[in-house]
This record gives C-alpha cells, sequence and structure tokens, in this order.
C-alpha cells in the first residue's frame, strides 16, 4: 500500500480496542502501520470465525465495531488484496474470504499466550490485594484505569511524531486523577482508599515481577500500535525507515537521575534510554545548557549545607531512608551513611565537577551567548501562570532554568512536520513543564521540544532489540508518581524535621523513624508559619512518639512479664508430663518383662507337656502295635481253626482225600493268616497281601511234596 495513496486513521474508541488489546498485543511486533492493519484485518477472522466476510466495507466495520478504528474502505480493499497474493487469506470459488488455517492457528495460539500471561498476572495480584476489597471490582479498576493511562500515553507519544494530532486537555492529565476518577466512577467511597493502594501497590512493585512487567511492556506497545495508525503515512513511514540526527538537551532532573541523585519513576528508563543511544549508536547528540549545570551545582549545594550543618548517626540515616519525601541527594547519602557510614565532605567532593562526571557519559555542556531576555521573561509570565492555573509554584530561579532551555532548544528547532525531525528535543521529567511546552507550542503554531523520557524510550522501542532489563523500565515508568510525592514543601519539611531530630543525641531510631515517615506531621510542617512553630510541631511529636513507645513498651513488658509465666506454667506441666511419662515408662518395662517371663514360663510348660504327650503317644502306639499283632495272631488261629474244624465236621472229602490235601490246606490257612495280618496292621499290609499269592503258590507246592493222607 502506497503512503501516499493511505489516509490516517480515525479513533473512535480507545476504550473498546483496550477491552481486546491482547488481540493487539498479538501484533505488537509489527512495528509498521500498515501491517498493523492488515493484522487487525486477520483478527477479523479469529474473533468473528463464524463471520462471513465477503468486500473491504464489512472488515471497515468490523474493525470500527471491534476496535473504534474508523478505516477507508479503499485502504482495507489493498491490504485485503495484498494478503490474498501472499495466500494468508482466499476466495474459494469466488465465495467468502476465509483464513487459511495454518494463519488461524498462528494468531489464534498468538492471542492465547497473550491471555494466559494476562490470567497469570491477575491470581497473582489478587493474591497480594486485601481481602477487604472484591477481587472482581479491583480488576475492573485497574484494567479501566490502565486504559486511561495507556490512552494518554499513546496519543502523547503518536503527537510526537505527528504534531497535527491533537492532544485534547483531558489526555493531559496527571495519573493520579486518572486513578481517582477512576475509582470515584466505579468503587463505593468505603472501597477508595484499599483499591488506591492495591493499584498503585500493582504498578510500584512491577519490577519485582517478571509476568507483569512483560504485561505492562506489551500493553504499552499494543498501545503505540493502535495510535500509531492515526499518524500521518508519510510521516510515519520516514520515521520508520531511519533516525534522523538529534540534539538532546537534559533537564536538571534527567541528569541528577543519571547520577542516582534523584528518586523518580523516570530515572531508570532515563538511564536505559541513555544506554541504548550508545549500545545502538544512534544519531543523537547529548548536551546539557550551560543554566542546567549552573542549577545543578546550586541544588547540590543547598542540600550540601544542609547535610553539613548536622552530625549523622547510622540509626538517623536508616530513618532517613523510610521517608517518601526524602530528596534524592539527601537519600543516597543516608543509604551509604547507614551502610558504612560517610563523611559529607568525601559524599560531595565528586559533585564538585559535575560537568566531568556528565563527560564522562558523554553528556556536553551547550553554550549559548545570544541575548533573549525578553523572550525567556515573556515566557517565563506565561509558564508562571500556568503553573498557577494547575495549581503548583515553583521558585523563580526554576521558572528562569526551564523557559531558558525551552527558549534555547526552539531557537535549535527547524519547521519539520515531526518533533522528531525538527532537530532538537529537550528531555525532563517534569510533566507540568512537558505540558506547558506542549500548550504553548501549539499556541505560537510551532512544534513542541519538551518530550518525557518514556515516550521518546517508546518511539524507539522498534530500534531496539528486545531486552528484558528494558522492557522492565520501560514498563515502570507507568508507575502512580504522585504516591511518591517528593514537591519542595514536603521535601524541604522532611529536610528541616531531619536537621532537627539529628541534634537529638539519644533520640531512639524507632522514633525517628515514625516521626519521617508520618504524613500528618509532614503537613503541618509545611504549614508552620515560623520555625518557632515548627519546632512546638516536632518536639509535640517526640513527645507522643516517645509516650507512644513508652507506653508499647510497658504493654511489652507486660506482655513479656505473662509470657514468662506461661512458660513457667508450661514448663512445670512438662516436667510433670515427663515424670509421668518417665514412671509410665518403667511400668510398661516391669509390665513387659512380667509377661516375657509367663511367656518364657508357659512355653516351658507346653514343651514339656509336648515331650511327655509324644512320649505317651508312643508308647501307646507300642502298645497299640503289640496289641495288633495279638489280635491278628489269635484272628487267625481262629479262623484257621475254624476252617480245619468245618473241613472234617463237614467231612469235605474231595479236600480230604485230595493227594495234596496238606499242602492245600497249609496254603490256605498262610494265606489266611496274611490276609488278617495285613487287616490289622496298615504297615504290613502292603507286604503281607503282595506276597500273600507268591507265598501260596511256593507253599502249595512244597506241601504237594509231602503229600496227602495215605488211602
Amino acid at each position: 500500500m502506497s503512503n501516499r495513496n493511505r489516509k490516517p486513521v480515525k479513533s473512535r474508541n480507545f476504550s473498546l480496542a483496550f477491552e481486546k488489546m491482547c488481540n493487539f498485543v498479538a501484533i505488537a511486533d509489527t512495528r509498521n502501520p500498515e501491517e498493523t492493519l492488515k493484522q487487525l484485518i486477520l483478527q477479523c477472522f479469529v474473533i468473528l470465525p463464524d463471520e462471513k466476510f465477503q468486500n473491504a466495507r464489512q472488515f471497515m466495520e468490523t474493525i470500527d465495531v471491534l476496535f473504534g478504528l474508523q478505516i477507508h474502505e479503499h485502504d482495507i480493499q489493498e491490504c485485503i488484496d495484498q494478503l490474498i497474493e501472499k495466500k494468508f487469506i482466499a476466495r474459494p470459488a469466488g465465495t467468502n474470504l476465509i483464513l487459511v488455517p495454518i494463519k488461524r492457528v498462528e494468531l489464534q495460539n498468538r492471542i492465547d499466550v497473550a491471555n494466559t500471561l494476562e490470567s497469570n498476572v491477575k491470581q497473582e495480584w489478587f493474591n497480594e490485594i486485601s481481602k477487604n476489597l472484591p477481587n472482581d471490582q479491583a480488576w475492573v479498576v485497574l484494567r479501566k484505569y490502565l486504559a486511561k493511562a495507556f490512552r494518554r500515553h499513546g496519543i502523547q507519544t503518536a503527537a510526537l511524531l505527528d504534531t497535527s494530532i491533537d492532544v485534547a486537555s483531558e489526555y493531559s492529565e496527571s495519573l493520579s486523577s486518572l486513578l481517582n476518577e477512576t475509582i470515584k466512577d466505579n468503587l463505593s467511597q468505603e472501597l477508595h482508599a484499599v483499591s488506591r493502594k492495591a493499584v498503585s501497590s500493582f504498578l510500584a512493585n512491577i519490577g519485582n515481577h517478571p509476568e507483569r512487567a512483560t504485561y505492562i511492556e506489551q500493553l504499552g506497545d499494543g498501545t503505540f500500535n493502535y495510535f500509531s495508525l492515526t499518524v500521518d503515512p508519510d510521516v510515519a513511514e520516514s520515521f520508520r525507515k531511519k533516525l534522523n540526527p538529534l540534539t538532546l538537551f537534559f533537564d536538571t532532573n534527567v541528569l541528577f537521575g543519571l547520577l542516582n541523585l534523584h528518586i523518580h519513576h523516570h530515572v531508570e528508563v532515563s538511564n536505559q534510554l541513555l544506554t541504548a543511544i550508545k549500545k545502538y549508536k544512534f544519531p543523537f547528540t547529548l548536551r546539557y545548557h550551560q543554566v542546567t549545570v549552573a542549577e545543578m551545582l546550586s541544588t547540590i549545594d543547598w542540600y550540601g549545607s544542609k547535610l553539613r550543618s548536622s552530625t549523622w548517626s547510622t540509626s538517623i540515616s536508616r530513618a532517613a531512608l523510610t521517608s517518601p519525601y526524602l530528596s534524592g541527594i539527601e537519600s543516597k547519602y543516608h543509604r551509604l551513611n547507614a551502610e558504612k557510614g560517610m563523611d559529607v565532605e568525601a559524599f560531595l567532593k565528586p559533585y564538585a565537577h559535575i560537568d566531568i562526571l556528565l563527560k564522562d557519559k558523554e553528556i556536553l555542556v551547550h553554550r549559548s551567548n545570544e541575548d533573549r531576555l525578553y523572550e525567556c521573561a515573556t515566557l517565563l509570565n506565561e509558564y508562571k501562570d500556568f503553573l498557577k492555573s494547575r495549581n503548583r509554584e515553583k521558585p523563580y530561579e526554576v521558572l528562569d532554568h526551564d523557559t531558558t532551555v525551552l527558549d534555547a532548544v526552539h531557537k535549535l528547532r527547524s519547521n519539520a512536520s515531526s518533533s522528531l525531525e525538527a532537530g532538537a528535543l529537550f528531555i525532563t521529567s517534569d510533566y507540568n513543564l512537558y505540558l506547558f511546552d506542549w500548550k504553548i507550542s501549539r499556541k505560537q503554531n510551532r512544534r513542541a521540544c519538551a518530550v518525557l523520557p518514556n515516550l521518546l524510550f517508546q518511539i524507539l522501542r522498534p530500534f531496539i532489540p528486545s531486552d528484558k532489563d528494558f522492557d522492565r523500565s520501560f514498563a515502570e515508568t507507568f508507575a502512580i508518581p504522585e504516591f511518591r510525592t517528593i514537591g519542595s514543601g514536603a521535601s524541604k519539611a522532611c529536610s528541616k524535621l531531619l536537621s532537627i531530630l539529628a541534634a537529638f543525641k539519644d533520640i531512639p531510631e524507632e522514633t525517628a523513624t515514625k516521626l519521617l515517615s508520618n504524613d500528618l506531621l509532614i503537613d503541618q510542617l509545611r504549614a508552620a508559619e515560623n520555625d518557632e512553630r515548627f519546632r512546638e510541631h516536632v518536639e509535640s511529636a517526640i513527645v507522643s512518639e516517645n509516650t507512644l513507645l513508652m507506653e508499647e513498651k510497658a504493654a511489652l513488658s507486660k506482655q513479656l512479664e505473662i509470657e514468662k509465666e506461661e512458660k513457667k506454667k508450661e514448663l512445670k506441666t512438662a516436667q510433670i508430663a515427663n515424670e509421668y511419662a518417665e514412671l509410665t515408662l518403667k511400668q510398661k518395662e516391669a509390665d513387659l518383662k512380667s509377661i516375657k517371663e509367663l511367656k518364657d514360663k508357659e512355653k516351658e510348660e507346653v514343651e514339656k507337656l509336648a515331650t511327655e504327650e509324644k512320649t505317651k503317644r508312643a508308647r501307646a502306639e507300642r502298645k497299640t502295635e503289640s496289641y495288633k499283632i495279638v489280635i491278628a495272631a489269635l484272628s487267625s488261629f481262629i479262623v484257621i481253626g475254624a476252617f480245619e474244624f468245618l473241613i472234617y465236621y463237614i467231612k469235605w472229602g474231595w479236600l480230604i482225600n485230595h493227594p495234596s490235601s496238606y499242602g492245600l490246606q497249609g496254603a490256605f490257612d498262610i494265606l489266611v493268616m496274611l490276609l488278617i495280618f495285613g487287616i490289622f496292621e496298615p504297615k504290613w499290609r502292603r507286604y503281607c497281601w503282595g506276597s500273600s499269592g507268591v507265598l501260596f503258590a511256593v507253599i502249595t507246592a512244597i506241601l504237594s511234596l509231602l503229600g496227602g493222607p495215605s488211602r
């Protein structure tokens, strides 16, 4: 698709798109508005699998409904033609357009991965938040806040590319205002405080949760892709092809962040931005204005005098680190002093030559001798009025510095259609200064030069390979800075309070910690009319805290006494239980011994009885054997006698007169005897009965030789 032919897309409703941001996340790697448009067409097939798409108008209407984007029909038709040519979609036999299966699976997998990541992040957060806040309501508030925050971020980033994009006033609200507005619209009053804490914690702890950082980073990229469609195609294409040379001027707050002397959610991303510029050799010249170094030295000197005015113990420094209102310079000193002890002069010495420290980072001074007092004074008055309209104020010296640098950077810029092509940018973490420049530049029909570090980082992400540290630092910029306010009033009150506490030699660290983290006390000190009233507030707070500590100490002592008595009772009970256990054990051992002896005795008696029983059984068996033999013999004699008697009684002639009469009678008698002995004596049965036949034959033969009776 030709950029000359394509027209910018109109964003009708970003909230619709954010509800389906996982679909934009799935195409976050396109980095190209034309490719993003093609991917949106493919997404229509996945989101509405049953829809029958026939022409470009249907896609145009569907994208408007799903994503709130109004795209020209002919642009969609060109994308459809290219997708058909690449065989991503097809029209079989002139019917409806369809997504080829392999592409459908690929897109669905990417969406599923994005949805899984969101689900994991959601569940992890639910495990952290208060049980008093319903999970479903908490997630609704977080999502709606993120939608507003990313809408602001996306529009501001797109406007940096294309200054013709109108940044409405509602897109310039602070993050805390957006959160308060979201909570007010979606939750009852009693849930406001706990929900604000939960959302703030979600964003403040991004660095400790890799999946959360990835989630926020992907939402940022998805939002940028969304709003990049609204950028003029020629501008977008020119930027995508190459980066133009730029001179980047760093504000005081950014430079302090690069030196680790500032506390702000942009510090990490500023350091990553500087690293990326050097690592990937972007065509950027790094500068700071001559008045900036003067302001830095003045700031260091002011805080240096505060640090020199007191002697700091390590305990006071540890307490100081708990305060959310401490300046970056003081915070760094007290961190070093708490760790290993640090002399104030030794700490401040390296910063006496701050130009050398910045030169080591390849950031050089820009000097200008041009006299623009009138222009700067006019700009200063306008800036002062702007801050007043937002209920903000700054010292004259700060106003003078900001407007002087703004004017100098604007003088170096050209009238290019994009701020990134105009030759110079002013990098600042001051959101009010950023808004003022954009407002006054639009009023004067010129390109704004002030840009926040995270916006420039977002613009440069297509030129930076994926890196976990870059992604994390980028995600952390969406934290809510107002929850760690370091306004001049609070910071000065905290510094003054710290100096007073340092003068008390024996003040407990616990007392100092509670005073420095007491938001109500800091507010009272900020409003103190004079030093006497300031000291009264501090002394009253110290007395209150010490009284509270004494009460806590007394309560703790009482609790310790109670616990001590309970321990004694428990020990005595344990002793009694131990003695009882020992007696029980001894009794059990004695019982076991008696049982063993009894069992041994019973065993001996059983064995003795068994032996006697065995002896008796053997004796009985021998008697039985004898009786069996006697009975068998008697039975044999009786049967044989009866047989012989019967022969002669009945006068069995055949047998009596048989030549072998004696042999037959003898054989028969032996046979009867063997049979009877076999019956009475089982052990002999086999032999008696087996041999009876053989013996009968042998005896018959022998007896036949003897012959029968004489005739």
